[in-house]
């Protein structure tokens, strides 16, 4: 009897002990991961303290600001006659309102300035005819493109046989009018040099310079070129067919943000999908 209950006391001795063990064993175990997190927040890809997206804040405003030129046809164009811009910018502009179900308020820039004035907040969205390209993509976050060009002379019509090189065109005897601040100027610069080059603060005026005998050349891109040309009998838009460069235009918004990115640019895939950009070349560039 006395072993017996000997044996039984081992056992529940011996019982306890395991459950204690047990216990603080997965105590212990436990303590250590109570500050962890859970693994799906620490997980690739996993978003950690994400700010308001400047698009969050858009669509909280009731409006988008749109920074353009108004100089720079069929893009961006401020007639003077009615005071408001119209161009194939503005109305793509106007689209990427109504899908965010916002107002559109359009913001004077310069070329100069425009990148200035959008690290300061002044717009949104830069767009009307901006070209991609890695220097400004340093500043910037410039969208895929929707549209590709070249940059070409414009020139009289009595003189297109004349200048159809750039050997052509870069000799001290050549005037040529270009706009400041932008990728006109900045080709002008790199490869015309030798050339007696003008800067014309207003883009709009220099065609009719160039047609009225002022200046022998204007470089620009293809579409702006071909629009003068057709607007005007004696103009010409040289090498339209094979441009001195290929590039691509694009629309320009603070850099840094994703959210704000994906949405412009799945905007643009959309576009392009539906036929939106189709049917706004047609309307302001055939």
């Amino acid at each position: 009897m006395f072993n017996k209950s000997k044996k039984t006391l081992l056992a529940v001795v011996i019982s306890s002990s395991l459950l204690c063990i047990g216990y603080f064993g997965h105590d212990l175990i436990f303590s250590q991961n109570v500050s962890a997190k859970p693994e799906s927040e620490t997980a690739p890809g996993h978003l950690k303290n994400v700010g308001a997206s400047q698009l969050d804040e858009i669509i909280d405003k009731g409006y988008i600001r749109v920074g353009m030129t108004g100089d720079y046809k069929p893009f961006t164009y401020l007639n003077p006659e009615t005071n408001e811009y119209e161009g194939y910018d503005v109305d793509a502009a106007k689209e990427l309102g109504k899908e965010l179900g916002v107002k559109v308020e359009f913001v004077a820039t310069t070329w100069p300035t425009m990148i200035k004035d959008l690290k300061a907040d002044k717009f949104d969205v830069a767009v009307g005819g901006v070209t991609r390209n890695t220097a400004r993509q340093k500043s910037a976050y410039v969208s895929k493109g929707y549209l590709s060009f070249g940059k070409v002379p414009l020139i009289r019509k009595e003189d297109k046989d004349k200048y159809l090189t750039i050997e052509d065109i870069n000799k001290p005897s050549v005037r040529i009018g270009v706009n400041p601040g932008g990728t006109n100027e900045e080709f002008v610069r790199k490869n015309l040099n030798k050339a007696n080059v003008t800067v014309v603060k207003n883009n709009l005026d220099i065609p009719h310079l160039v047609a009225a005998g002022t200046y022998d050349v204007m470089i620009t891109d293809t579409v702006e070129a071909m629009l003068y040309a057709k607007a005007d009998i004696r103009l010409h838009a040289a090498l339209t067919d094979k441009p001195f460069t290929n590039s691509e235009k694009g629309y320009m918004i603070p850099r840094g943000d994703f959210i704000y990115a994906s949405y412009l640019e799945m905007w643009m895939e959309e576009m392009k999908l539906q036929g939106k950009f189709d049917a706004l070349y047609k309307k302001w560039m055939e």
